[in-house]
């Protein structure tokens, strides 16, 4: 299964003005990334604008927020205003928000989402169950991906997602640069642009790429500006080995928004993707 990761850049909520409009745009990536299986969202620094410090807080703060299993996020999350309306968002309901169940229909090799405590000079973990139970770690007061053994009593061990079948979240990473993560050698890299090449145009070359590398990283620019006039303020230019296409030739509107492209543009790679 290809590895999928996006990049947004930091500047991607300077069209939303409150915390209101900024929270819903953030769960419409959220919801796109999680439909398509998004493993990585890596939020790179926009040098082509000027942008609030805390939209990186937020985006970060959000982001995470939505990825994290209910169970977990009261345990998490103190209250705080970035996420006052975070009650209102439409939940994700990717595979590993699993519900309160149970103790008893815990199975031997269940994995789940948890969060370390210490209870009497000893580790326990919050798997979403009537009790916490035994942990075998040292990942003290972190959310941590666990596989639950019965032997007899249950005892949770680190586990990571690359050793558990499935779509199990994303992860949120920032970058110093747009051009920093371009230096990644191991991505077959998109580029989305209203300035470039029609993807269909470019789709066999792409996709065998994709498959042979088994990681693709799709790019995405600002609001304001795109990702040339992006590099150009990096002083650098894209390279000819990045595929830079138009997602949407022919549309018919002035702009496409950041989370309509990233749903569009994960929604026409996941068809080739699948096959």
């Amino acid at each position: 299964m290809t590895n999928l990761s996006i990049a947004i850049p930091d500047s991607c909520l300077t069209d939303s003005q409150s915390i209101l409009d900024k929270s819903f745009k953030i769960s419409q990536i959220s919801r796109a990334c999680s439909i398509f299986c998004v493993n990585k969202i890596i939020v790179y620094h926009d040098k082509s604008l000027k942008t609030e410090k805390m939209d990186k807080k937020i985006l970060r703060t959000i982001l995470e927020y939505l990825d994290t299993p209910p169970y977990l996020r009261k345990k998490i999350y103190p209250k705080m205003w970035i996420l006052k309306h975070a009650g209102i968002l439409p939940p994700i309901k990717s595979p590993h928000h699993m519900t309160l169940i149970d103790i008893n229909k815990i199975k031997d090799g269940d994995v789940r989402f948890g969060f370390v405590i210490k209870q009497n000079d000893c580790l326990y973990v919050d798997v979403g169950l009537e009790k916490m139970i035994k942990y075998k770690g040292s990942q003290l007061g972190k959310k941590i991906l666990v596989k639950i053994s019965k032997n007899p009593e249950l005892v949770a061990v680190d586990i990571s997602k690359a050793d558990v079948d499935g779509y199990w979240g994303y992860d949120v990473q920032f970058a110093d640069s747009l051009s920093a993560i371009l230096g990644d050698l191991k991505n077959e890299v998109l580029m989305t642009s209203v300035q470039g090449a029609p993807f269909t145009d470019h789709v066999d070359a792409l996709m065998n790429k994709v498959k042979a590398s088994k990681n693709l990283l799709i790019i995405f620019g600002s609001p304001k500006f795109g990702l040339r006039k992006i590099m150009e303020s990096e002083n650098k230019q894209i390279s000819p080995r990045d595929y830079f296409l138009n997602m949407f030739p022919q549309q018919g509107t002035q702009t496409v928004r950041l989370e309509e492209a990233i749903l569009g543009t994960l929604s026409i790679i996941n068809n080739y993707l699948r096959t």
